[in-house]
């Protein structure tokens, strides 16, 4: 036998990484990604598999490879960058943001603005205590008039 005809032979060769099962995982991928606020571009796609599925392919495996005559993978990819597309027009989502930064930026922005506040407060208490002792060391008076006239014990006494 050839090594053409040895490589039609089924279960020669190398075993298929994208098959239809994994494909329409994908597909649901892609579908998802302008939800989730990720930028649709195909290094995003190519991160996310390897991530989410740990599986190497490149965008040109990705985006011929066809079932049933049709590109499922590159056809969802048209999909959901049309609409990411029509939610930028609308106002709806920003660029190069992901939803969990925005919200520790937020976070991170009540966080700032509380110690602002306590460091605010913490100020004035100082300044009031400042203003008392310096009323205490400026004012002139005998404590034993002061006790005598609270009613103290040496007022008691005389």
């Amino acid at each position: 036998m050839t090594r053409k005809a040895e490589s039609k032979m089924p279960g020669r060769g190398r075993p298929e990484k994208l098959d239809e099962e994994l494909a329409r995982k994908i597909v649901r991928l892609i579908e998802v990604m302008p939800d989730m606020d990720v930028e649709v571009s195909w290094a995003n796609v190519i991160a996310l598999i390897k991530k989410k599925f740990d599986v190497d392919l490149g965008r040109r495996v990705l985006s011929m490879k066809q079932w049933g005559g049709q590109p499922l993978i590159a056809q969802a990819f048209e999909r959901a960058k049309g609409v990411q597309k029509t939610l930028r027009a609308q106002g709806k989502t920003r660029r190069h943001s992901t939803a969990p930064r925005a919200v520790l930026q937020q976070r991170l922005e009540t966080e700032i603005a509380k110690r602002k506040a306590a460091e605010r407060r913490i100020e004035e208490m100082a300044l009031q205590a400042y203003d008392k002792l310096d009323t205490l060391r400026w004012t002139r008076f005998d404590l034993r008039k002061e006790a005598q006239a609270l009613g103290g014990p040496e007022g008691a006494q005389s």
